[in-house]
């Protein structure tokens, strides 16, 4: 079967695409994997627009190892096996009075395949969401089950909590949760300048603070979060038509506009700035976190140090303005909280994380490689599951502990049945055919 991703950037025929039930087949087919010298890669939902689950061998998919395993009341954990989508995790947890401490503002992706890649909320007191990992079980290379705690192997631990499925098959994963809340959910429009101004004192006071920037607008969308003790006072009818109707529907028709070129790009952009709903809704955490994203879209994101979030911003700004790019998508802007996990994007500091997106039916190259220069002069990121230009050289400067993560992977993957071409590229600093920014189509 030919495999594509949500983002159309990548597109595969593996030679088997598996779908076992039980850890048992999982061990079986690394085993064979092993004996027939092919490669063993693990699919989730296909929310990375990198090639991090392509493979010519086997694809592994964990969609039939999902659900809730256990809970434990007393100690706010939760295991779940990592198949399940972080949107059906979130509704079981509900039910059995307890949220997610954090999510990012998608939530279709697999609980394994979002904490692995190193994805995302927003908030000063908020790490990146393997940060509520308490406890991984997996299957290495060789077959063999691991329990992996904090206390247990640090190390490893720390490596698995970003991992990019180069480790092993995890296959079920214990969160640290917290009891059932709210989220008062405050959205508004406000001068770009002053948003940035503004940036430290909405961390503080909000627990979640982030905001979107049309290019060539002053205008940006700001998005302050915080709990509330009052029950659930959202028209779930009002939130489709917002989030579904508006946020969708009609962006999609300002989006299709753009690709046919009847209407200047930043007048397009300028429009939406000004249209941009404006609500106040208290509701569940998890469905205030999310928003559905039904326009496809291509995007790179990269995390800078958060003191200079507001200049790496502005210099994007001052590139936009002078290049003048054909581009109708928002910029997001995010803070997370620092971190000690190897591969992450805010290791050893906090991070403000910034993605770039361009409607994928539209050329993108030009406009990503050209704010990617701006990341690497700020000792940028690249998030592992968008798309990026970064070599291994760089990859070295920028994440200080990788030497440690491909010893790990050597010693649970020796015969490397989890690397492909793509990963001997970024982690080993060989030549790919195709650079990692360039898709597969732009139709």
């Amino acid at each position: 079967m030919r495999v594509r991703n949500w983002g159309r950037t990548i597109s595969f025929e593996p030679e088997l695409y598996i779908q076992p039930r039980r850890e048992e087949e999982i061990i079986r087919w690394i085993l064979r994997t092993v004996d027939e010298r092919k490669s063993l890669r693990v699919v989730g939902a296909g929310h990375s627009w990198t090639p991090l689950i392509e493979t010519e061998g086997y694809l592994l998919s964990l969609a039939n190892l999902q659900g809730l395993i256990s809970i434990t009341p007393t100690h706010h954990l939760a295991t779940l096996w990592a198949g399940t989508p972080i949107y059906r995790a979130a509704r079981r947890l509900w039910k059995e009075g307890f949220s997610l401490s954090n999510q990012g503002d998608i939530d279709r992706q697999t609980i394994a395949g979002a904490f692995s890649t190193g994805t995302h909320g927003t908030g000063k007191d908020f790490g990146i969401l393997a940060t509520q990992v308490a406890h991984y079980r997996f299957i290495d290379g060789k077959g063999h089950i691991h329990e992996i705690y904090p206390d247990t192997d640090p190390d490893l631990f720390r490596c698995l909590q970003v991992s990019l499925g180069l480790l092993g098959v995890i296959t079920q994963i214990t969160l640290q949760v917290e009891p059932a809340y709210y989220l008062r959910l405050i959205k508004r429009n406000e001068k770009l300048e002053e948003a940035l101004e503004n940036a430290e004192n909405y961390l503080e006071t909000y627990r979640h603070f982030e905001f979107f920037w049309f290019p060539y607008s002053e205008w940006v969308s700001v998005k302050l979060i915080e709990k509330s003790e009052a029950p659930n006072t959202s028209s779930l009818l009002k939130k489709w038509l917002i989030d579904g109707l508006w946020e969708n529907g009609a962006f999609w028709c300002l989006n299709k506009v753009a690709q046919i070129g009847i209407v200047n790009s930043s007048r397009l952009c300028r429009f939406a700035s000004k249209n941009m709903s404006e609500e106040t809704r208290t509701d569940r955490a998890y469905r205030i976190f999310a928003t559905p994203r039904w326009v496809r879209f291509r995007e790179m994101e990269y995390s800078v140090p958060a003191k200079w979030g507001p200049t790496v911003l502005r210099e994007i700004r001052q590139w936009i303005e002078k290049h003048k790019p054909a581009v109708s998508f928002p910029i997001e802007y995010r803070y997370v909280k620092g971190d000690n996990i190897p591969l992450s994007p805010a290791y050893g500091e906090d991070r403000v994380l910034i993605a770039i997106h361009m409607y994928h039916r539209m050329p993108h190259e030009k406009y990503f490689r050209g704010i990617e220069e701006i990341f690497w002069a700020y000792q940028g990121r690249p998030h592992w599951g968008k798309m990026h230009t970064a070599s291994w050289d760089y990859l070295l400067q920028v994440y200080p502990e990788l030497p440690l993560f491909i010893k790990l992977r050597r010693k649970y993957d020796p015969e490397g049945i989890f690397f492909t071409p793509y990963f001997r590229q970024i982690l080993e600093g060989e030549k790919q055919k195709q650079p990692i920014l360039s898709a597969v189509s732009s139709k």
